[in-house]
């Protein structure tokens, strides 16, 4: 009965009261060399779901200039993954010694080491206002 009264309680504050006001995040992505395969964004929220567990994703053709991506989000820390995926496969190609062989980046200019960078590094607060980002595809590790 008490799981009961407290799920009619959320829905009808949730009514009354609305959700948290979502804000436009907008996440430009430069240095996109050529027009082959597709440039993939993921929007993280998470340090547990950083990197395998995206909040949102989206994709473009790629194209060799700046490209924007918009998404509603609410309030809150996120951190973001690009990927030019050159051959369309849909994930993240590797040379040797599992380095990147297809250009990336992530928000706050994050550089991996020795792995991917900590959610933490590449994290980023959005309040109730708009808010931008640009992030620059690299390859390799420099």
């Amino acid at each position: 009965m008490r799981a009961r009264s407290a799920a009619l309680v959320a829905v009808l504050a949730t009514a009354l009261w609305g959700t948290a006001a979502a804000a436009t995040l907008t996440v430009t992505v430069g240095n996109v060399a050529n027009s082959k395969g597709q440039v993939r964004i993921a929007v993280y929220d998470d340090a547990a779901g950083w990197l395998d567990a995206p909040r949102w994703e989206a994709a473009k053709p790629a194209a060799a200039e700046p490209l924007p991506f918009a998404f509603e989000v609410p309030p809150g820390t996120y951190a973001v993954a690009v990927l030019h995926d050159l051959n369309d496969n849909g994930k993240m190609d590797y040379r040797l010694l599992r380095l990147p062989k297809e250009p990336y980046g992530f928000s706050n200019g994050a550089v991996p080491r020795l792995g991917p960078p900590r959610f933490e590094d590449a994290a980023f607060t959005v309040g109730e206002e708009a808010a931008a980002i640009e992030i620059e595809l690299r390859v390799g590790l420099r």
